[in-house]
């Protein structure tokens, strides 16, 4: 398997443009060797004859798409390790906010219970407070309406 590459920036590059170093446009092509029978390749697409482009390659971009493929998946493996962190982070963050729903819902129900005890006493006082002006009122009205001896000498 033979590996020609010569990038567009020079030796190192890595990936392809879609403009070769020489401006023109860069295609993917098959190849019709003995060598490489049907493997495909980038390069620039030039209006020169085949032939004559093949003898001045050097100053033009030429890679076998396997080779592009190869650089970008290993270029995209530490991005993808970044994500994957992010990822268990923000997992890790939604099992906090989860935890902290469930205590504030407990508390919430703890409070809504206290709220109908304070409830239940508020109108037991009431009760208590109408009954007792009720009584309160009866027992001065009565005792108004009895007739007072006045002793005067």
């Amino acid at each position: 398997m033979s590996s020609s590459s010569i990038t567009s920036g020079g030796v190192g590059e890595r990936g392809v443009s879609s403009k070769c170093a020489c401006g023109l446009d860069v295609k993917i092509f098959t190849s019709k060797t003995q060598e490489n029978p049907g493997r495909p390749f980038f390069r620039c697409v030039s209006k020169r004859d085949v032939n004559t482009w093949t003898s001045k390659r050097d100053n033009h971009l030429f890679k076998w798409v396997e080779d592009v493929v190869f650089e970008e998946v290993e270029d995209a493996l530490p991005r993808l390790s970044i994500i994957a962190n992010e990822i268990s982070k923000i997992k890790a963050e939604v099992n906090e906010i989860d935890a902290m729903m469930k205590e504030l819902k407990e508390e919430d129900m703890a409070n809504k219970k206290e709220l109908r005890k304070f409830m239940m006493c508020f109108k037991v006082g009431f009760v208590w407070l109408c009954f007792m002006t009720i009584l309160c009122s009866f027992v001065l009205f009565r005792q108004g309406n009895q007739n007072t001896f006045m002793l005067s000498y």
